[in-house]
């Protein structure tokens, strides 16, 4: 799990959050002056459900790790000057099974960011545990109808750019090979299914999530990109688009994780997508909602890539700047690599 904190200057830098072999949340940050730092913060994490940046002072960002321990829901956060474990708890009766992902989000324009965590519970429904701006509280989401929810395919905050305001949109892999659309606004919920690419495609796994806008004036889109035997597909738009394989043996082999990326000299967000492919090679793909180019980011020399830990993007090289994405992927030996556009 990969997010940024933002100082008072206004430079971003990456905070890596994993689960290590002793069951403790460790920390992995980059230091003012560019050396990485590891961080023991203890705990007992079960499952990783996610992280995000709540960018609510003026002195930076205060970054929220979501763990499961214990069927409860804990978070690991920074309260501008150290860091507090708190427990979450559960919903009423509910036990907590698995964690679907987290984000940022300001319902209304007049209100202020606030964390979201969403997580699956023994009764079958997807729950949330957000900040109202003055308490905790546990909203079901419910899940889709007569479908079991399976693996998370990502979750976003999306703005509504006409009213200014943002809805919860969660992905699933239903039991009926379908992936499903969750969408709230904390007083009601919907459930669409979106399908799957068509025959003879097969979804194999996620590959992702994010937001594209095409320009000045456009709303934002929504994507959910999925892997199959080889490609990469995105669900937008209620319809299947094959954003295609990385061009050295036409074959997606895992998938790293997406996120969005804005373009500030344009008034536009692309949507990026690493993947490996089946020569130990990084790829990431970029797509604007129409048109997929992938390039090729290469590997560790002399390591082989085993899973990917997150990807955030920052503006360390140039405070106040462009954002440039980072992925952070393991290796087979255990150690953390990071890929980063300078």
């Amino acid at each position: 799990m990969a997010v940024v904190d933002r100082t008072a200057s206004q430079t971003t830098r990456p905070f890596v959050f994993v689960r290590a072999e002793d069951s403790h949340l460790w920390i992995l940050w980059q230091k003012p002056d560019g050396t990485w730092e590891w961080a023991n913060q203890g705990g007992k994490v079960d499952r990783p459900v996610g992280v995000i940046a709540l960018d609510d002072t003026a002195q930076g960002n205060r970054p929220y790790a979501f763990v499961l321990r214990d069927q409860h829901l804990w978070v690991n956060w920074w309260n501008g000057t150290t860091w507090i474990w708190s427990d979450q708890g559960q919903p009423p009766s509910v036990n907590l099974f698995r964690g679907l992902g987290a984000v940022t989000i300001a319902l209304k324009p007049t209100m202020s960011p606030a964390p979201f965590a969403v997580v699956f519970g023994s009764d079958g429904n997807a729950w949330v545990n957000w900040w109202n701006g003055s308490s905790w509280l546990w909203y079901s989401m419910g899940s889709p109808p007569g479908v079991s929810i399976g693996r998370s395919m990502g979750v976003l905050a999306v703005t509504d750019e006409r009213t200014g305001e943002q809805t919860l949109q969660v992905y699933m892999w239903g039991s009926d090979g379908q992936v499903w659309l969750g969408v709230t606004d904390m007083v009601s919920s919907r459930w669409t299914g979106l399908g799957y690419p068509p025959y003879p495609e097969v979804i194999t796994g996620p590959a992702g999530a994010a937001i594209v806008k095409r320009g000045p004036g456009q709303l934002s889109q929504s994507c959910c990109f999925v892997m199959t035997a080889a490609t990469v597909w995105v669900c937008q738009d209620d319809s299947w688009l094959e954003v295609g394989a990385p061009l050295s043996d036409h074959y997606a082999l895992a998938s790293l994780g997406a996120i969005s990326v804005p373009d500030i000299n344009n008034d536009s967000q692309y949507a990026l997508v690493f993947v490996t492919d089946g020569n130990n090679s990084v790829w990431a793909c970029r797509w604007d909602g129409s048109k997929a180019v992938w390039e090729d980011h290469g590997n560790p020399t002399g390591h082989t890539i085993d899973a990917g830990v997150g990807i955030t993007n920052t503006t360390y090289a140039s405070p106040g700047g462009a954002q440039l994405p980072h992925a952070f992927v393991r290796t087979t030996d255990g150690l953390v690599y990071e890929n980063w556009e300078q």
